[in-house]
């Protein structure tokens, strides 16, 4: 099966911190920086997702917010940095690819006002940031 999600990244599940409903899922990225997964306890024990088990982590380009202040303090969870590589500019919307690391990267669709007003180009250092209720486990 092929998804429409721009945002699939390899890693390997480090902690499953279970709470009542829902479950934080930390997965170790190939490029080395950790991401969060907040999903329901069913999804965990219908997955049967265990420490060491190697899943992909999924979100989609949407859910990706961008900031080029690298040390801005937020609530989201998973904040990674890395530099664009690719720019794709229209005359609405924008398309960012951000490598993280060991051939690891992010794509972000922003706005194309927000290219500008924040002086993004191909080179720029920036941090995506992505709430850990927007990242999705597979297996």
């Amino acid at each position: 099966m092929q998804i429409s999600a721009r945002n699939q990244l390899l890693g390997v599940v480090e902690l499953v911190q279970q709470g009542n409903v829902n479950s934080e899922i930390f997965v170790k990225l190939n490029c080395g920086y950790t991401i969060v997964s907040v999903i329901t306890n069913n999804a965990v024990k219908k997955l049967d997702l265990k420490i060491g088990d190697k899943v992909t982590t999924i979100f989609k380009s949407s859910s990706v917010l961008v900031t080029t202040e690298i040390t801005l303090n937020i609530s989201a969870r998973n904040k990674l940095q890395g530099i664009v590589e690719n720019l794709y500019l229209g005359s609405v919307s924008a398309e960012l690819e951000i490598n993280i690391g060991n051939k690891d990267s992010v794509v972000a669709v922003i706005t194309s006002s927000s290219i500008k007003n924040l002086n993004i180009k191909i080179g720029s250092q920036l941090s995506a940031i992505i709430k850990a209720t927007d990242v999705m486990i597979g297996k």
